[in-house]
């Protein structure tokens, strides 16, 4: 009996002229369309695996996200969709080698999501067919990674924020002063400035439609006509020719910038930058961490200041982190394989290999052995995936009883606020102390309700929806369908407030090494790393509107037409 490679379905959209190409290579071979394109595909990979990452190819399509995405729900679509059959094996390795710009990802937003797959199909099709239509008429199809990373740096300068301005100059300027300077004799200040520059031009760039369409403007000046190839070369060299065009494009005159923004509008994209700059220092931050829970910053200090969020880490005396060698890619050797498949010792992500921990000295001979018994301060991370794995580490050793400084960020509660309930059930609280907490809350959503009814009432909603609004005060499900009814925005601000008691202890691995049982501490990890995680999000939420704050937008001429 004949046995068939196991295969997946999925999907991908294509502009109608990419089908037309497919069509006219599947007429050349007589095949049908789900064979031609595992064909191409396959060929395409097998092209891609065998040449440097900075020289593979992508469509240009790619760099400029077309077709775009609908922006409402009605709008047209100008792609059709393509049923994708081939082995996950295919498909994974596909995706491996296709670009994926900074600050995408396979699963985010719209704006920020990657089409690595669609990548992979359109640059397959085109090597084979190309193909144009009116919007890729006259563009290089086919650009070299490297070239279009750069011609989005490109758009990034462009349409650049003042976040990022304010960053990226002092990049230019430090650049200039430490020419030739070893990365070694930089002080600290300037290496943390550089490599937050770095991690904003290379992973955590911000994505609206607004930067596409520089992108497109960009490559309209570009990688059209005869200079198409030549300028092609250029981004693909990064020169100093590029280097000036780089600069040309960051320092334009408000005259270039209107060419550079044509067909974009007048919207201030500050907060979105302001979140990039954020992921950029929290990114380094986090690097940092791992430089220090495995030794690699050469220091002696048992606190370490992760900034954002800025809270306080203490490390257990002993406690370390190792990097081995992996025996395969990806792969642990042992015994650490076995630790933390036993539960015994975490392995996260560290410079493009695994770090294990906690691991302690051997008391009576040399190497390393798992901390005794942190199968319970681990057995929470289940199920994490490994990129939040650092960052549920983090969470464990974070000193609650530190005093923070918030000075960056005035409105940001630094504090492990547990609910009330578990907290009564452990005996952390009294009963008085729970009944307390939970008539605050309530009094706090009731106050939070009355600011949505004063603001709606201010405005021109109807007495008798605002009567309905305030018979449903009190009842928060029916309040919340009533006010985003009534005003989405202001309903938005209305707040439910959690009955919660804030924990006095230091971290919870201090609460490990006292004794704590079991239960309790598994509760507190789970707690504390899911506490973190929203402080987390709220900082990067306050650099959003901080952003709008600090970098007012400049006036501009009515430069930009649709």
């Amino acid at each position: 009996m004949a046995v068939y490679p196991k295969t997946t379905e999925t999907n991908v959209r294509l502009p109608s002229c990419a089908f037309d190409a497919l069509t006219a290579v599947m007429a050349r071979h007589g095949t049908s369309r789900d064979a031609i394109v595992r064909r191409l595909l396959a060929e395409h990979v097998e092209r891609q695996e065998q040449t440097n990452p900075d020289d593979r190819l992508t469509h240009v399509s790619t760099v400029l996200r077309y077709p775009p995405p609908p922006r409402w729900r009605k709008d047209p679509r100008q792609d059709r969709p393509l049923r994708l059959r081939a082995s996950p094996d295919l498909l994974e390795r596909a995706r491996g080698v296709s670009l994926v710009l900074p600050g995408q990802y396979q699963r985010a937003f719209r704006d920020y999501q990657s089409r690595a797959l669609t990548d992979a199909v359109m640059t397959a099709i085109c090597v084979d067919e190309p193909f144009t239509d009116e919007f890729l008429n006259g563009l290089l199809p086919l650009l070299h990674h490297r070239a279009a990373r750069n011609l989005w740096r490109l758009a990034t300068a462009g349409l650049c924020t003042g976040p990022e301005r304010a960053l990226l100059e002092a990049a230019v300027a430090v650049r200039e002063t430490t020419a030739g300077t070893p990365e070694t004799a930089l002080d600290p200040d300037t290496r943390h400035l550089l490599a937050v520059v770095n991690a904003l031009e290379k992973d955590v760039a911000w994505h609206s439609p607004a930067r596409f369409q520089v992108a497109a403007n960009i490559a309209r000046e570009l990688l059209t006509g005869p200079q198409a190839e030549a300028n092609e070369r250029l981004l693909q060299e990064e020169g100093e020719d590029w280097d000036d065009l780089y600069l040309d494009t960051l320092y334009a005159d408000e005259d270039r910038q209107d060419h550079l923004q044509q067909g974009t509008t007048s919207y201030d994209w500050s907060g979105r930058g302001g979140g990039a700059v954020w992921r950029a220092e929290r990114q380094v931050s986090l690097d940092k961490l791992g430089d220090w829970l495995t030794a690699r910053i050469q220091t002696d200090a048992d606190q370490y200041v992760v900034r954002p969020p800025g809270w306080v880490l203490a490390r257990p005396p002993g406690w370390h982190a190792l990097v081995p060698d992996p025996t395969h890619p990806g792969r642990l050797p042992q015994p650490y394989a076995t630790w933390t498949d036993e539960g015994r010792a975490l392995a996260f992500p560290y410079r493009n290999k695994q770090a294990v921990w906690p691991l302690q000295h051997q008391p009576n001979g040399p190497g390393f052995e798992p901390v005794p018994g942190a199968e319970a301060l681990l057995a929470p991370a289940t199920g994490l995936k490994p990129e939040q794995l650092l960052s549920y580490i983090e969470a464990l050793l974070v000193d609650w009883n530190h005093q923070f400084d918030t000075e960056d960020d005035p409105d940001l509660r630094l504090a492990l606020d547990v609910p009330v309930g578990p907290a009564y059930d452990f005996g952390l609280i009294s009963d008085e102390e729970r009944w307390r907490a939970m008539a605050e809350a309530r009094t706090a959503t009731l106050d939070s309700m009355d600011e949505v009814i004063a603001l709606l009432t201010d405005g021109d909603c109807d007495e008798e929806d605002l009567q309905y609004l305030r018979q449903a005060r009190g009842n928060v499900r029916q309040f919340t369908h009533a006010a985003a009814r009534l005003d989405s925005s202001i309903g938005a601000r209305f707040r439910v407030h959690k009955a919660t008691w804030r924990w006095p202890g230091l971290s919870v691995a201090d609460e490990f090494l006292a004794g704590t049982s079991t239960d309790l501490v598994q509760w507190l990890a789970t707690v504390a790393h899911a506490r973190s995680s929203l402080i987390t999000q709220q900082s990067m939420q306050q650099a959003w509107t901080y952003a709008f704050d600090r970098y007012a937008p400049r006036a501009r001429s009515a430069r930009r037409r649709m």
